[in-house]
């Protein structure tokens, strides 16, 4: 069975290592060294899901290894703001092997591109959460996206997908890759806002805030040609996922300890987000296309003010939500904390 390297086994990357392997695929995962010691301590990495636990057994080491199997892919899951070290920690393999960019955003694979000229990009759309070295918890696993950048499809991306397929995820082969991570960005954006409020049931607050985040996204998205859609065939339209916020939202689901990588970037004090991104790529395209961006502007600086704070995920109470965005959204009047939340459209993992 073809061979996976996973590059970046955090929570994502530990996700897809631990499901390959455990079907059969020969998998080595390059993880930080207290996640990397602790899956060579137990005999493997450890999966808690809604389903099911399992211990999937795989090689794991903290550098990328000198030389890799003939027909392995690399699978390149570090956090956005890391691709350009990641590619170039790969060194010459980088040009040999084909490479799979699973990050968030829009940029990895522009990034990643003069450095891999095998390259794919790919759409993670579920949530997946690593706080405990050696262990990673998922509600399921849930839908991935792939196809060639920057457009396009070939055998081997059928193959990769085939390989999740069997793997447990339910994946799909993309046409046009942009439209989807596109797509996902969109997706992306709603998940901050939830991260800064204390948790409660489906909140109006929170699904106006997220509302604006989208009609404004979707403005300069409109404004710039940017194309988001599910060309995969897998998840809803911006159409529906704006809907969905305006008919208000759902409430966060975090049972089972799942929670999003905003959430726990400020767990772990990391130094930085990956919102910039999210957010700051509505920024950059609005100061491009003179669309004005104040909404998106606003949650990328109060999540920064709480990073830069240490005052971890979930700060504010009601009125201090409020409070951070009254200026540049208009609040419906009252207080109500509306009736419990549905299940999103499709598959619509934050």
């Amino acid at each position: 069975m073809r061979p996976y390297l996973v590059l970046g086994a955090g929570a994502v990357g530990s996700a897809l290592a631990a499901y390959l392997a455990r079907s059969g695929h020969p998998v080595t995962a390059v993880a930080r060294p207290d996640h990397a010691e602790a899956i060579r301590t137990q005999g493997g990495l450890r999966v808690v899901s809604r389903e099911e636990s399992f211990l999937a057994r795989l090689e794991a080491t903290t550098r990328f290894p000198a030389r890799l199997a003939p027909e392995t892919v690399v699978l390149i899951t570090v956090q956005a703001p890391d691709v350009e070290t990641a590619v170039q920690e790969m060194g010459e393999t980088a040009r040999v092997h084909p490479v799979v960019t699973w990050q968030n955003g829009i940029r990895a694979e522009e990034t990643a591109a003069p450095f891999c000229p095998r390259l794919y990009g790919g759409v993670v759309r579920f949530t997946a959460t690593h706080l405990v070295p050696g262990e990673v918890r998922l509600r399921r696993p849930g839908q991935l996206i792939l196809g060639k950048h920057p457009r396009g499809e070939d055998p081997l991306a059928r193959e990769i997908v085939a390989d999740l397929n069997r793997a447990g995820f339910t994946a799909a082969v993309s046409p046009d890759i942009g439209a989807d991570k596109a797509l996902k960005l969109l997706v992306n954006l709603v998940s901050g806002p939830p991260v800064l409020l204390k948790r409660t049931g489906r909140d109006p607050l929170l699904a106006w805030l997220q509302t604006a985040v989208l009609e404004e996204a979707l403005r300069v998205f409109a404004a710039a040609g940017v194309r988001a859609e599910p060309a995969s065939g897998l998840g809803q339209t911006p159409e529906a996922l704006l809907e969905h916020f305006r008919a208000g939202g759902s409430p966060p689901d975090t049972s089972g300890g799942v929670y999003n990588s905003t959430w726990q970037n400020l767990y772990h004090r990391r130094p930085r987000l990956e919102n910039d991104f999210y957010h700051g790529e509505i920024v950059r395209l609005g100061q491009q296309t003179g669309v004005p961006t104040p909404v998106n502007a606003r949650v990328l600086a109060v999540l920064e003010e709480v990073r830069a704070a240490g005052m971890g995920p979930e700060p504010f109470d009601r009125d201090a939500f409020r409070s951070r965005f009254a200026d540049v959204v208009e609040f419906p009047p009252g207080d109500e904390t509306g009736a419990p939340g549905e299940e999103p459209p499709g598959n619509l993992e934050i």
